[in-house]
C-alpha cells in the first residue's frame, strides 16, 4: 500500500512538473480591445453593435493589368491575389437636379474653380451643391464643375488604358478629355461633356482645381497602390497622381485641393453593416482610401482637405448630414462649402499679402 501511494505521488509530481514546463513555453497573447466582442462582432463609436461580414475563403484572383504613366507608356504587372470579405452593400443613389444655378458659361469673375468628383458635386446643381455654394462665399467665383455621379478616380478592370480607345469616365478620363487627348463623347448625357465642349471655358485660367473621389474606389475595392508602377490607372494612388501632374500641365499656376472622402455609413437594406473606420471591402476601409489620398496630395505637395476628420461628420452627426449614409443632406452640402470656402479664401489672403 505505501509502494501504490509513493507511485502516485511521483506521478503527481511528474504531471505536474510537465504542465508548468508546457505552461512556460506558452505565447503571452495581447488583451483583446474593449470593443472588440468576438473575431467580427465590434461596437461602434457610438455604441451601436455591428456584426461583420466573414471573409470569404476563396481568392479573387485579378487578370494582368495595363499600367498607365506620364509618358503614356504601358506597363503589364500581375497584381497579388486577395482575399475578399464577401461584403453585400447596398450603394445608394440620388436623383440629380438641374437648375440655372449650374454654371456652364464664364461670368467674368476674378477667380476661376473647377469642381472634378462623383455624386457627391453633381447631384445638387441647383443651388444647394457644394460647388455652387463654395463659389458664392468666394467673391462670386466662376465654377465649372465636371462631376459625374458614380465614377471612380481610377479606369475599371477591362477599360483599355490607350487614348484611341479610351472609355472610361474615371477622373483619369477627365483629366484626359481636359487635355484634349481623348475625344468628349464618352461623356455625352453629362453636364461636364456641355463645359468641356464650350470654346468659352478656358482651363488654363483656372485659379482652383478640388478633386473629390475615392468612395466609388471603395465600392468597387480598387488596390489603394501600385508600388512598382506609380501612375498605374487601376489604382486609387495612381489616378491621383496623373490627375495632380496633368493638372498642373493645365494651368500651371492653380492651386489644386484634394478632397478626402467624408465619413459614410454602410447598409444591406435596414441592415448597418459598418462604417468607414470599419468596413473593408477588400482592399482597406473607407478611412485608408482617405489616408491614401492624404499621402498622394503630401507627396505631390497640394492642398489637402481631411472631410473625414475636419467636416465633423461622424457616428453622432450622421443622421443630421447625411441622406443615406453617403450623400450630403443641404446641411451637409453647406458644411462641405463652408470649409472648402474657408481653405480658399484664406489661401488667398496668404497669396495677396
Amino acid at each position: 500500500m505505501k509502494k501504490l501511494k509513493r507511485s502516485i505521488s511521483i506521478f503527481t509530481i511528474m504531471i505536474m512538473l510537465m504542465t508548468a514546463a508546457l505552461g512556460c513555453g506558452r505565447t503571452v497573447e495581447e488583451e483583446p480591445d474593449d470593443n472588440v466582442l468576438s473575431d467580427n462582432i465590434i461596437l461602434t463609436e457610438t455604441g451601436e453593435t455591428l456584426i461583420l461580414p466573414q471573409e470569404s475563403e476563396q481568392d479573387s484572383p485579378h487578370e494582368q493589368l495595363m499600367s498607365g504613366g506620364e509618358e503614356e507608356s504601358e506597363s503589364q504587372y500581375v497584381q497579388e491575389e486577395i482575399v475578399s470579405p464577401n461584403v453585400d452593400v447596398d450603394i445608394p443613389h440620388q436623383e440629380q437636379v438641374i437648375t440655372e444655378e449650374d454654371q456652364t458659361e464664364p461670368h467674368g469673375s476674378d477667380l476661376q474653380i473647377v469642381f472634378l468628383g462623383d455624386s457627391i458635386f453633381d447631384n445638387n446643381r441647383d443651388g444647394t451643391g457644394v460647388p455652387y455654394l463654395t463659389a458664392v462665399q468666394c467673391n462670386e467665383a466662376d465654377v465649372y464643375n465636371l462631376a459625374i455621379g458614380g465614377t471612380s478616380a481610377t479606369i475599371e478592370w477591362g477599360e483599355e488604358s490607350s487614348n484611341e480607345l479610351w472609355t472610361s469616365r474615371s477622373l483619369v478620363g477627365i483629366v484626359k478629355a481636359m487635355k484634349g487627348d481623348i475625344p468628349t463623347d464618352i461623356f455625352a448625357g453629362t453636364r461636364a461633356k456641355e463645359i468641356l465642349d464650350n470654346p468659352d471655358v478656358d482651363f488654363s485660367q483656372t485659379d482652383y482645381f478640388i478633386v473629390e473621389y475615392g468612395i466609388n474606389d471603395f465600392f468597387r475595392a480598387v488596390p489603394l497602390d501600385n508600388s512598382e508602377t506609380l501612375f498605374d490607372f487601376h489604382t486609387y494612388a495612381g489616378a491621383l497622381r496623373y490627375a495632380m501632374s496633368n493638372l498642373n500641365e493645365i494651368a500651371g499656376d492653380a492651386t489644386i485641393i484634394v478632397c478626402g472622402p467624408h465619413y459614410c455609413q454602410f447598409f444591406n437594406g435596414n441592415q448597418f453593416i459598418g462604417d468607414g473606420n470599419v468596413l473593408n471591402t477588400g482592399h482597406g476601409t473607407l478611412f485608408d482610401y482617405k489616408g491614401i489620398s492624404q499621402y498622394v496630395a503630401k507627396e505631390q505637395q497640394v492642398i489637402f482637405f481631411d472631410a473625414y476628420m475636419d467636416l465633423g461628420i461622424d457616428g453622432y452627426t450622421a443622421e443630421d448630414y447625411l441622406e443615406d449614409g453617403v450623400h450630403l443632406t443641404e446641411a451637409g452640402r453647406q458644411l462641405y462649402a463652408d470649409a472648402l470656402a474657408k481653405i480658399i479664401m484664406d489661401y488667398e489672403e496668404t497669396k495677396n499679402n
